[in-house]
């Protein structure tokens, strides 16, 4: 008995036909969607019912069930799996037939007939860590909820517990980018040649450098009031070290959205649909149908010696220049990893995307050739080489220059990697001249913070323990669909009504939503998984927290509602600019605030040209087009749209 019809008919072509394979389509029971469904005064006990159209299904599986002399039941192996095994338990146990537990992480054959022979039971700690976190989480919507409504007079909104984490940090960067002042500043570079090479020399500074203090510098090394005075600078300082950039270990769920996001564009919910059909096998030519991805929910970039045999294996055949001799150190895990099931790798490396990609739609196989090559490069050869720094000095200034030489491209050698190319190794030494020609003063300005994406998204869940990766998705989709967030050129961004629920949860229940709170609340589920820790506890504990948050007096929403400008587009608040398109440049930030509305009191801000009171603020349609509006709407009705 197995969730997806998908993942049956890939089994049933590894058993003979004394075997039935069957699905129940995921999920048999649930809490009802409109009572509590827990029972108080026992213990917090989930009151279960049979979601549409299921009792129907597991009757059919039921008639099956009873001609047949073993059960085994097969859902997925995380939490989720295992609480579907214990509905499918609770029903065929009256049947009084041997039932035993699969957990597949793979779906081949020979894994198949592995766990066959195992004959495990049902992991009841993880389903009492599985039952826990929905309650808390029931109890947190059922309470919260009717709260928002009576608040902010909105009887359609929701709240959810990790959710609301999530949305606190979307809507703190977007307070970030609001409350940014731009900073003009300059960096002088100087051109001319050492040992007949030509060079361009870097000054440098750990403060940024204004105007005045580049006219300083040029007349402090000569170069003002008569260029022709500075004739040379002499090498005083040589720095090296040694260059080893590791590969990338192979993928966690939260990794590999991320990657699959940046690299190739797919949103969370669409890398984790590809990974299910990859996860529950493809038909391979005339063959039998097999899995070709391990299990893709994981938080862990572990890998098993026998799978890493099988890597190395092909690449001795295919890439012998390339491998890691001896063995390697598995990567410490992240702290708030639980490191239940190996990383996301393919099961079988000779499947290389050319041999197996006319059997996968293009979408597939991009997804596929990204896991395969990950795994691959990440039992590799590290990239090495050597960098130097030269330092140029001058009246107590310093330029200098850097020279990145590599000895051997490693892992970026292969596939099809744009191979780099050896930069020239300098071998300068110490007194050379540096003869001046010339030098260029760059105007620079420093960037706002960007937004988040959905894969620095999930990278910050799995980095800061919040959430899990079964529920990374699921967590960004939920705020898209109650329309608190919004996504434009991959950028996410709070809507108007997420800024405001936000606002009102995170001053009435910070305790609740805060990260340092909901990352241990998952460590504190993961103590029952692993049976240190008490469900009813655990559940009583927050119980009483939340209650006794509900019982303080309200704390009012004090920001002030923007009123945006009648028009057929849904917007952003604020100025929503376009996504900054060189996140590496530095940004000066200033101190986060709780009111949404942009201060007046901004740099850089034009007045407005109608009331010449309020300022000129942007936001951004949904289509893209820039809106300017007087800050003072609706007292000043300029408005204006990008041409």
């Amino acid at each position: 008995m197995v969730e997806s019809p998908t993942k049956a008919t890939t089994i049933s072509s590894y058993l003979d036909k004394d075997w039935i394979v069957v699905a129940t389509k995921g999920h048999i029971k649930d809490l009802p969607a409109k009572s509590y469904g827990i029972d108080f005064k026992n213990q917090f006990e989930p009151e279960y019912e049979w979601l549409k159209g299921k009792k129907t299904v597991f009757s059919a599986i039921k008639t099956k069930a009873k001609l047949a002399s073993i059960i085994y039941i097969a859902s997925d192996p995380d939490r989720e799996g295992e609480i579907i095994a214990k509905h499918c338990f609770d029903e065929l146990v009256k049947l009084k037939k041997p039932i035993f537990r699969l957990r597949l992480k793979e779906i081949s054959k020979t894994e198949v007939n592995r766990q066959i022979k195992l004959k495990s039971g049902l992991d009841f700690a993880e389903i009492e860590s599985q039952i826990a976190r929905r309650i808390v989480d029931r109890i947190f919507g059922f309470e919260v909820s009717p709260d928002l409504w009576k608040q902010l007079k909105i009887s359609s909104l929701s709240a959810g517990r990790v959710q609301s984490t999530v949305l606190h940090w979307i809507c703190e960067r977007e307070k970030e980018i609001q409350n940014f002042s731009k900073e003009i500043y300059y960096q002088l570079k100087l051109q001319g040649s050492v040992s007949g090479k030509s060079v361009e020399l870097d000054y440098q500074s750990k403060d940024k450098l204004d105007s005045n203090a580049i006219q300083k510098i040029l007349k402090d090394i000569e170069v003002l009031p008569e260029p022709n005075h500075l004739k040379e600078i002499l090498l005083s300082g040589i720095k090296k070290k040694n260059i080893k950039r590791n590969p990338a270990p192979a993928f966690s769920t939260a990794s590999l959205l991320e990657s699959s996001f940046r690299v190739l564009g797919f949103d969370s919910k669409k890398t984790m649909k590809l990974a299910q059909t990859l996860f529950e096998g493809k038909r391979i030519g005339s063959g039998e149908r097999v899995g070709l991805i391990t299990y893709m929910r994981t938080d862990s970039t572990r890998v098993s010696d026998s799978k890493r045999e099988l890597g190395k294996e092909y690449l001795n055949k295919h890439f012998p220049g390339l491998v890691l001799d001896g063995s390697i150190t598995p990567k410490k895990q992240k702290k708030y990893s639980q490191d239940a099931h190996e990383a996301v790798i393919p099961i079988f490396p000779e499947y290389s995307p050319e041999t197996i990609g006319s059997y996968l739609s293009n979408e597939e196989r991009s997804l596929y050739a990204l896991i395969w090559e990950r795994f691959l490069t990440s039992l590799m050869k590290p990239e090495l080489g050597e960098e130097t720094v030269y330092e140029f000095h001058k009246n107590n200034h310093v330029f200098i220059y850097k020279n990145e030489f590599i000895t051997d491209s490693g892992f970026k050698a292969f596939g099809k990697r744009e191979k780099r190319k050896n930069s020239e190794k300098v071998n300068w030494k110490l007194g050379d001249q540096f003869l001046y020609e010339s030098n260029t003063i760059e105007e620079k300005q420093t960037e706002p913070p960007v937004r988040y994406t959905q894969g620095k998204l999930v990278q910050k869940m799995e980095d800061t323990g919040v959430g899990r990766p079964s529920t990374y998705g699921s967590i960004i989709e939920t705020l898209r669909t109650r329309k608190y967030i919004v996504e434009y050129h991959k950028s996410i961004g709070p809507t108007a009504l997420g800024m405001k629920v936000d606002e009102y949860l995170f001053l009435n229940f910070q305790e609740m939503i805060g990260e340092s709170f909901t990352k241990d609340l998952e460590h504190k589920l993961d103590q029952i998984t692993e049976d240190k820790s008490s469900r009813i506890s655990l559940i009583q504990n927050f119980y009483d927290s939340l209650f006794a948050l509900l019982r303080t007096p309200r704390k009012k929403y004090r920001s002030t509602e923007i009123k945006y400008p009648k028009n057929k587009e849904e917007t952003l608040p604020g100025s929503y600019a376009k996504p900054n398109p060189n996140p590496n440049r530095s940004a000066k930030i200033k101190a986060s605030t709780t009111r949404i509305s942009i201060p007046k009191e901004q740099t850089n801000t034009k007045t407005c040209p109608v009331c010449n009171e309020g300022v000129v603020k942007t936001k951004l349609g949904k289509k893209g087009k820039t809106i300017y509006f007087c800050s003072r709407y609706p007292h000043c009705d300029y408005i204006t749209y990008e041409s």
